[in-house]
């Protein structure tokens, strides 16, 4: 990897990182359908209990003759304990005649008591078989889900940009073919930072002007709040009588942010500026990262959330990003399109993020949305909203949509994060709800 360019060491460590995702993603669940599988085999093994204890001349007729009550199902155990259960509730009854003794009495009071505790036994065993069988599913399909999951195509982190002196002229020399407006720009005084500023467009794809003057001032080491690194993009604006080299995208109707203030200015290169990169490197550039997902999103405003959340999670959650979501086909037939895909690098679980903005929606569609979500996540939900008051909706919708399903909830909103709000437990996540 030394010596080769950013994007050739981003793309080599993605596909270690998206390699180690997959696979801790898949030992976690694999680890959680097994544990479920042995709660399942104590709850079925009490059954067979309740079994034994109303019949056991029967159930040893069973093992003798080579179908053993173990190998019963949940359904038959319990269809034959409710049918024997009233069969020796009717055999009692008939006995309880008044010049029965008082001896006589007590044991059937007794046999009575005892009837009664091994029905409520069964009852609890078969609610703790069904929870686990629906829990059991839910790990199914979780892991369908993570197995469909594509290759991350860059490195979840920031880009590692190696310092460069602000004097350093890279990519200063000359070559051949090149138009005179590139050969008079490499002589320019402003080349090496306006150039650096180009290259980490072209290596990145990124479009948030915050976001790239904070990685040019790591690569030029200077301040981010250097004045000199806004005016460099600027520069690059108004290259020259011709136009710019890189363009602000004119894309929304309103100037105020749902996340608070302003939106940020959205750049890309130009066909000039892709032309120039390709010079300065000798290859194309990344696609620009809100073009690649304006084509999945409903809106300007719903693609740059996505921007924003994705930056949220690795910079104060710490997850490492897959950068493109894929579609997921889930067992049932139905389509889940996650926002974003993330790994915790503290347990290696994978999550699917689904990024939400306060609108007017259809009921239907997001009950359904919900239902989907849940079936994939395994019941552990993630949302990150643009404010405070679409996440608390957001939460409402959740808790109605899914009524008495068991699901963890993790929501927390860009807002709050950026006015320096924090969860319970000093992360990202601001309203957490267990219920698994």
């Amino acid at each position: 990897m030394a010596g080769g360019t950013l994007a050739e060491q981003q793309a080599e460590q993605a596909g270690r990182i998206s390699e180690e995702m997959t696979r801790q993603s898949i030992e976690h669940q694999q680890a959680l359908q097994a544990n479920a599988e042995k709660r399942w085999k104590i709850a079925h093994t009490g059954l067979v209990e309740v079994v034994r204890s109303l019949d056991s001349d029967y159930y040893d007729a069973c093992q003798k003759s080579g179908h053993a009550i173990e190998g019963f199902n949940d359904e038959a155990l319990h269809h034959w304990i409710v049918i024997r259960v009233k069969s020796l509730q009717t055999r009692l009854s008939q006995a309880m005649r008044p010049d029965n003794s008082a001896i006589l009495q007590n044991q059937l009071d007794e046999a009575i008591r005892k009837i009664e505790d091994l029905q409520k036994e069964e009852k609890r065993l078969r609610n703790i078989i069904q929870k686990l069988q629906i829990d059991y599913q839910q790990l199914t399909t979780h892991l369908h889900a993570i197995r469909q999951v594509q290759r991350p195509a860059a490195a979840p982190e920031e880009p590692q940009v190696r310092p460069q002196p602000e004097g350093q002229q890279g990519h200063n020399q000359k070559k051949e073919g090149e138009p005179d407006w590139m050969k008079e720009w490499r002589s320019a005084r402003t080349f090496a930072k306006e150039s650096a500023a180009l290259i980490l467009m072209g290596e990145t794809g990124k479009c948030l002007r915050p976001s790239l003057v904070d990685l040019l001032a790591k690569k030029l080491n200077l301040s981010p709040g250097n004045s000199s690194l806004s005016e460099t993009f600027n520069r690059l604006m108004n290259f020259d009588a011709s136009g710019g080299l890189v363009e602000l995208l004119n894309v929304f109707e309103q100037t105020g942010a749902s996340t608070g203030g302003n939106h940020p200015d959205l750049l890309r290169l130009t066909a000039r500026g892709q032309q120039a990169y390709q010079n300065l490197t000798g290859k194309p550039p990344v696609e620009n990262e809100y073009e690649r997902l304006i084509r999945r999103h409903k809106s300007p405003e719903h693609t740059l959330l996505n921007v924003q959340a994705a930056e949220v999670l690795a910079e104060i959650g710490k997850y490492r990003i897959a950068e493109e979501a894929p579609n997921i086909h889930l067992p049932d037939g139905s389509l889940f399109i996650p926002d974003l895909v993330a790994a915790d690098p503290r347990t290696g679980e994978m999550i699917f993020v689904e990024v939400e903005r306060g609108a007017n929606k259809d009921r239907g569609a997001r009950v359904r949305k919900w239902k989907n979500v849940l079936n994939a996540t395994n019941g552990n939900i993630y949302v990150i909203c643009d404010n405070v008051g679409c996440e608390r909706a957001i939460q409402t919708e959740i808790n109605q949509a899914l009524g008495d399903a068991r699901f963890n909830s993790h929501l927390t909103n860009i807002n709050s994060l950026r006015m320096g709000k924090r969860g319970q437990d000093g992360g990202m996540w601001l309203s957490v709800r267990r219920d698994r």
